[in-house]
């Protein structure tokens, strides 16, 4: 190993360490966002992430938004939010074996797949949150401008494909890990 090689693991294992400590920090601050900002959002902001439309949040009254839609809504909210701070979790043990110097392993390998598995789970979550949403927002408003919103955006996409990566290189490195230890065998 060269003086080189041996320079950019540390860095490796330094920049796993610092990922290992912000992917913790996200792991708190993201549930504790998404309940602050549902219990104190004005109501047009929440209809809006919704998906509800436009013109329906132009005649909205958020005097029909009733708290117990505000906390039903955050519920909700924190089923997809939870399963991606499970992701996350199993992202930080990738990341903390990573610092440890643990680059190669099955346990890496399991655990990057797992993160692949609850981040698709979150946005599957998004899927079936957003219609429920906008039907909860909206049960307030008069007949006939009550909405039921369905969408899929690029960023839900993007996350699909991202978990589905994951999942597949998680396969790769315990197929890697793999071979590793049949070759510590040889040795």
């Amino acid at each position: 190993m060269t003086d080189q090689d041996i320079a950019d693991f540390v860095r490796l294992r330094r920049r796993s360490a610092a990922l290992a400590a912000l992917t913790r920090v996200v792991m708190v601050l993201l549930p504790v966002a998404v309940v602050l900002y549902g219990e104190l959002a004005p109501a047009r902001d929440i209809l809006t992430l919704a998906r509800v439309p436009g013109t329906a949040v132009a005649a909205f009254d958020p005097a029909t938004l009733a708290p117990w839609q505000r906390h039903a809504g955050v519920g909700i909210a924190l089923v997809s939010v939870l399963l991606l701070v499970m992701g996350l979790h199993h992202l930080h043990r990738c990341f903390a074996n990573f610092a440890k110097g643990q680059a190669l392993t099955r346990e890496n390998a399991r655990h990057f797949s797992r993160f692949g598995a609850w981040i698709a789970g979150a946005v599957i979550a998004s899927f079936v949150a957003t219609p429920v949403l906008s039907v909860l927002f909206t049960l307030g408003m008069p007949a006939g401008q009550r909405q039921l919103a369905i969408g899929i955006d690029s960023d839900q996409l993007v996350a699909l494909l991202v978990a589905g990566g994951a999942w597949i290189v998680g396969a790769i490195m315990a197929e890697g890990a793999r071979a590793a230890e049949e070759n510590a065998q040889f040795v």
